[in-house]
């Protein structure tokens, strides 16, 4: 089981979507409209800038939001525990590389369990898009696709991410060499 901690995976991954909560840092400057997370309450900077606790309302407004528009801490923590069930880091030399993978799964988890709450519960990616004269399409490879074990990653970009980058490590090598056993 590989130790990752919630603040390895959100410096690995420092523009993930949904956005973390941004929760207040006692000591860090804030600015005019960011947004903070304190005492189970959202705030709107409205100072040029501030060091201030979120209760001072010379620099902080109510704003309405939702953790439910946030990547929680708690949510990274249960991708962590969805993704170690389901990987082996022993496929890996070392542990960085094991790890760098496990992260891409951690991901893939997220955006299932994100996609899921949002009812979007979308089977593949998107093989085609239009918009006028232009249009787009995205394939993924047979390999994968028709693979039972390995398709349930093709829902979003880091599930397919990971299975490509495990991919060379499920396949092992036979060596054959001329020879025979000598009997009695």
């Amino acid at each position: 089981m590989l130790d990752v901690t919630v603040e390895e995976f959100k410096s690995n991954y420092p523009r993930f979507s949904p956005m973390y909560l941004p929760i207040f840092t006692l000591g860090n400057t804030y600015f005019k409209d960011d947004i903070v997370f304190y005492n189970n309450l959202f705030y709107k900077c409205i100072a040029e800038n501030t060091t201030n606790t979120p209760d001072n309302t010379q620099d902080w407004t109510l704003y309405n939001d939702s953790e439910l528009n946030y990547t929680r801490d708690e949510d990274i923590e249960e991708a962590i525990k969805e993704a170690n069930i389901n990987f082996n880091e022993n496929l890996f030399e070392d542990e960085e590389k094991a790890k760098t993978v496990f992260m891409l799964l951690v991901a893939h988890y997220l955006t299932v369990d994100f996609n899921n709450a949002m009812g979007n519960n979308q089977v593949g990616i998107m093989t085609s898009k239009s918009v006028g004269s232009v249009s787009q399409g995205y394939s993924i490879p047979s390999w994968l696709s028709s693979n039972p074990a390995l398709s349930a990653y093709t829902t979003n970009g880091y599930g397919v991410k990971y299975a490509t980058l495990i991919q060379p490590y499920l396949c092992g090598q036979i060596i054959l060499s001329k020879g025979r056993i000598t009997y009695g």
